[in-house]
């Protein structure tokens, strides 16, 4: 699978929310999307998912435009956990990771043995499996946000895209997500994932891409990207031996 960014530019009204983005993603990747808020991130994982229209150039996944793809088509391709999870519906937590099947139900609406198996993959790496008979509005807020990304891996698309995905999480259960969607990329899938915890994008991330102002700044290792400069102009912060400082 590879991802390309071509002269990627979005724009809300004659507002311009990122620009001329010229990337190239290659599997088994895990990139690091960080910036402040407002800084376009969330912006382009909908673009990349397909749910903005780009006002100039492409996305496109394997040579082909994102946003040509038949929906259905592209849901069997690209996995989004997006930032705004609410949600009042009273199912089950199996029935809401098993949505993450319906691009690839029969067309008598039934799930094949195959796809109880990614089911059940899904529930034991975020950590849900004891929770998939409880109703979801009944969880918590952490526990809600292991169900969505359950639902996201339940997918097993090659790109997987997640918007904040430790948010409301503990640190155990932060840690525990990021390892699975490292081992997600290890095993040859592509992983971008918005993140506010530097440290942890440090750790666990491959490869980092720094948003600022709607203007993609570096694309670097996460041993070059996390320099003094950056941090400085970015966040207005300094790395020291006692963790961040504001400067």
């Amino acid at each position: 699978m590879s991802l390309k960014l071509d002269h990627l530019s979005v724009s809300y009204g004659h507002e311009p929310l990122v620009s001329q983005l010229n990337i190239q993603v290659k599997s088994g990747e895990f990139i690091g999307l960080i910036g402040p808020n407002g800084a376009g991130k969330t912006c382009v994982l909908k673009t990349i998912a397909g749910l903005l229209k780009p006002h100039k150039g492409t996305a496109s996944i394997t040579g082909r435009n994102i946003h040509s793809l038949p929906a259905r088509q592209r849901a069997k391709h690209i996995a989004y956990l997006a930032q705004n999870r609410h949600m009042a519906w009273s199912l089950s937590v199996r029935e809401l990771v098993s949505l993450g099947r319906a691009p690839f139900r029969s067309s008598l609406g039934r799930f094949s043995a195959d796809d109880e198996l990614a089911i059940d993959a899904a529930l034991h790496t975020a950590h849900c499996y004891d929770l998939q008979n409880r109703k979801f509005d009944k969880l918590s807020g952490g526990e809600q946000m292991r169900v969505h990304l359950a639902r996201a891996l339940a997918v097993n698309a090659p790109l997987l895209l997640a918007d904040e995905p430790t948010t409301a999480l503990d640190p155990y259960f932060q840690i525990s997500i990021l390892k699975a969607l490292r081992a997600s990329a290890l095993s040859g899938k592509t992983v971008i994932a918005s993140l506010h915890d530097l440290t942890l994008a440090k750790q666990f991330c491959t490869r980092i891409w720094v948003l600022h102002e709607g203007k993609l700044i570096l694309d670097e290792t996460p041993e070059t990207a996390f320099n003094p400069d950056m941090l400085a102009r970015v966040f207005d912060i300094r790395s020291t031996d006692h963790g961040w400082e504001i400067l």
